[in-house]
């Protein structure tokens, strides 16, 4: 029989072993990792400008919008529309000649009658 003493240095031989192996994985594993990371990062490194420079462009095209909303809610208020319609040659309501005038009655519209439609049906088919 062999004794514990001198089985201990193999299990433990073969235990650093298969750490050792882990250990080995897995150190490769985060370096194959961390060149995806960097290569993934290499080839979007334009992209990061771009984005940027897109927001730029949107927030001044939103500022434009703002001015042109201005811009159209004074050209449309109602003293400016007033003022363009009397220089047209447009008089305001409140100004016009009024004229009374008589309407002719509106020409009777017949009865409509309350009787039920015919609720029989005539199908005519053709065999050929």
């Amino acid at each position: 029989m062999s004794s514990p003493r001198t089985s201990a240095p193999h299990i433990d031989a073969a235990l650093n072993a298969l750490w050792r192996a882990r250990a080995l994985r897995y150190m490769l594993i985060y370096l194959l990792l961390a060149c995806v990371l960097v290569t993934l990062r290499y080839q979007t490194q334009h992209i990061y400008p771009d984005v940027r420079a897109l927001r730029a462009e949107r927030s001044e095209l939103q500022r434009q919008r703002d001015e042109l909303s201005l811009v159209v809610q004074t050209l449309t208020s109602e003293q400016r529309v007033r003022e363009w319609a009397i220089q047209n040659g447009m008089v305001p309501y409140a100004q016009a000649p009024k004229q009374a005038e008589a309407f002719a009655a509106a020409p009777r519209i017949p009865a409509v009658s309350l009787e039920p439609l015919p609720t029989t049906v005539e199908v005519k088919t053709t065999w050929k």
